[in-house]
């Protein structure tokens, strides 16, 4: 067995009172408002956009370990202030939750330097603060949550349930959910229409994810949804994603640059995977439209036609 994984609830359980007696929380009381400054700074200067948080969430599901045999997917569900991601990963290592409840530690730095990981800093989570007054999470024997008002409420987990409403969408094949209760002054239209906008082009410069679900329930009542799935073929030299109920193909060409010179920001990593993605029809004739530049995740369309 995985010690890394705790064999019970229990055992998860006792792991989160550890962690908060830790930060001197449930104990003698110590001077925490400089960090709760920090935090609040962190949270809310990360990103310009409010919406960014979304893409954090699906670069962490990328970096997940999946079971073997599995195929790696996330779904995105809005409905009523509250925002439901759920995730088939094999569920938080002891390792995985305290990275998320401290500031710039990550269990993803320094391991796996051929394929690498997405994330380094382990940060990248706290921007869910940005908009959410409380965040659940539900992974394997984990089941807790953090309340943003609370002392250190974004670092301090507290052990609870997941709340009825979120529970009645997990789906047989979900190990992981975080569920996020927005806050009461956060504009939710901007992360709306983010969820609307996905670009199918994320999945193909991602490592692991195969399967997007989108989904929104509207203030009246009404129903939105779509999956974005993709599809290797000929050895991942051809992928074909899939919006909906439309698809486009892309021949895919990739190099790996070798022996780069030391970079502090990056230690121990040599070596950079370099892809190239081009739109073809089903008869492989060229699609000339701009396209995005991607860091795995998008940056900007810098007018590129391919």
């Amino acid at each position: 067995m995985d010690d890394q994984y705790p064999q019970s609830v229990e055992d998860a359980k006792e792991h989160i009172k550890t962690i908060r007696r830790e930060k001197g929380l449930d104990g003698p009381a110590n001077n925490t408002s400089d960090l709760e400054s920090a935090l609040k700074i962190l949270s809310e200067q990360l990103y310009q956009k409010s919406a960014h948080f979304l893409l954090e969430l699906v670069q962490n599901a990328d970096d997940n370990f999946y079971p073997p045999g599995s195929s790696p997917s996330l779904a995105l569900r809005y409905e009523n202030r509250h925002l439901l991601i759920s995730c088939n990963e094999r569920g938080f290592s002891r390792n995985n939750v305290e990275a998320i409840c401290r500031v710039g530690r990550s269990t993803k730095s320094g391991v796996d330097k051929a394929t690498r990981y997405i994330g380094e800093k382990g940060i990248g989570f706290k921007s869910v603060f940005k908009v959410s007054e409380v965040v659940w999470i539900k992974s394997g024997h984990y089941s807790f949550k953090f309340e943003k008002s609370r002392d250190l409420g974004m670092i301090a987990p507290i052990w609870a349930d997941l709340p009825a409403t979120a529970q009645q969408f997990l789906r047989g094949n979900t190990t992981t959910t975080i569920y996020l209760q927005l806050s009461q002054d956060y504009d939710v239209s901007e992360l709306i229409t983010e969820i609307k906008s996905f670009d199918a082009r994320l999945l193909i410069f991602l490592r692991q994810l195969k399967r997007l679900d989108l989904a929104v329930r509207s203030k009246d009542g009404t129903n939105w949804s779509t999956t974005i799935a993709k599809h290797d073929e000929a050895g991942g030299s051809r992928i074909t994603l899939q919006l909906g109920k439309s698809s486009m193909r892309y021949i895919i060409f990739r190099y790996t640059a070798t022996h780069l010179p030391p970079d502090d920001k990056r230690p121990g990593v040599t070596e950079s995977e370099r892809m190239l993605g081009f739109p073809v029809s089903e008869s492989e004739t060229p699609v000339l439209t701009p396209q995005y530049v991607h860091a795995f995740l998008p940056i900007r369309d810098y007018g590129f036609k391919v």
